[in-house]
């Protein structure tokens, strides 16, 4: 049975022009030891998805369970609530985008804060700030005031305060949303560790693609209140459900056109026509017919600029180079194809401005689906 179940769970905000959906009917479930990242851009709902789950804010139908205890239970709109456990009583940690730290306290008592108003001896919290510090490798730092500590350092006491009371669930809101990016990096390998070390069991807001990529046991992709996809990092990446994954994970290129037959496969394969000029050449597989309408999309790093093509080779276009900007390890590059700029990631240096170049798609790069 998983940690924690959120079945059916529905939101809706009162807007200036009547009410405005926030989730649509949420299915989630999280194992054990999982780090589960909520990913969508701004106002897809996952930050109202982790308040709900922690009881900050009330769903208007559906059901979360936490380790085989209903928290939350509400058949619909106008029925009577029957279960809300309320927040302190849920057993779960919340780490907060702006750290939330007691500025005129030192780390120890930030830490001890929420132990206190529990019924703990004094013995026991000072036995539990200690272990939490320790993890963090903060406990030489106890007696510091706050506003002495580094940002990453104040994150660290935000974590080490959220594992203090041995949570189920540690619920992270953007925590990293604030910090340059080398910090950032840094942060994500150092609670990455802890949280193999420790065992912990995580939900992770990010609108950051490689900090759920690069963190998560499983990704749950959100858009507009609804979940998209659940999936490992690796088949999100390799196998999205719909266009609109296709088109966020990833810096992706979208193309749209016409299903006709590929001139270079006979009657066995498809193309999609771009324009009266262009043709490309589909993967064998989609479910799609001569006709229709769809996109393709493919990722830069799915393409390649050639200095001359292969005879061999399906997909290759002479087309003009717009720009190029070095980036040290690689090169990205804007090239005009089929009345549109495509963005182009080429691990080998263009030398010099040439006006044209050769561009490469491979056929089995491209993601396909039909035009909603």
């Amino acid at each position: 049975m998983a940690l924690l179940s959120v079945r059916n769970v529905g939101k809706t905000f009162q807007g200036s022009r009547g009410e405005i959906a926030g989730l649509h009917e949420i299915d989630l479930e999280v194992e054990q030891g999982e780090l589960i990242s909520l990913l969508g851009p701004s106002g897809c709902g996952k930050t109202t998805t982790l308040r709900c789950i922690a009881g900050l804010e009330s769903p208007d139908h559906g059901e979360i369970e936490l380790d085989g205890q209903l928290m939350f239970a509400r058949k619909d709109v106008g029925s009577r609530r029957t279960v809300e456990v309320p927040p302190e009583r849920r057993g779960l940690a919340m780490v907060f985008q702006n750290y939330a730290l007691w500025p005129h306290m030192n780390v120890f008592n930030n830490v001890a804060f929420g132990l206190r108003n529990g019924r703990r001896s004094r013995t026991d919290i000072a036995t539990m700030v200690e272990k939490a510090l320790r993890n963090v490798q903060l406990w030489e730092h106890r007696d510091r005031r706050i506003s002495q500590l580094s940002g990453g350092q104040q994150q660290r006491i935000a974590v080490a305060r959220a594992m203090a009371p041995d949570p189920k669930i540690i619920l992270f809101d953007e925590p990293l949303s604030n910090m340059d990016t080398q910090l950032r990096e840094n942060m994500r390998l150092e609670i990455l560790e802890l949280q193999e070390r420790m065992g912990l069991t995580s939900i992770w807001v990010t609108h950051d693609q490689q900090e759920a990529l690069g963190m998560s046991s499983r990704i749950v992709l959100m858009n507009a209140g609804r979940v998209e996809q659940v999936g490992t990092p690796t088949e999100v990446w390799n196998d999205p459900a719909s266009a609109f994954v296709a088109g966020f994970i990833g810096t992706t290129n979208r193309i749209a056109g016409t299903v006709v037959k590929d001139p270079d496969h006979g009657s066995s394969g498809l193309a999609l026509k771009v324009d009266e000029t262009t043709t490309v050449s589909l993967p064998i597989g989609p479910d799609i017919a001569v006709g229709e309408k769809v996109s393709m999309f493919v990722r830069t790093g799915a393409m390649s600029l050639v200095a001359s093509p292969s005879s061999e080779a399906l997909n290759v276009w002479r087309v003009p180079l717009e720009v190029q900007s070095f980036h040290g390890d690689y090169t990205m590059a804007v090239v005009r194809f089929g009345g549109m700029r495509l963005t182009v990631r080429s691990d080998l240096p263009i030398v010099g401005s040439p006006e044209s170049v050769y561009l490469h798609i491979e056929p089995s790069s491209i993601m396909v689906y039909p035009e909603s």
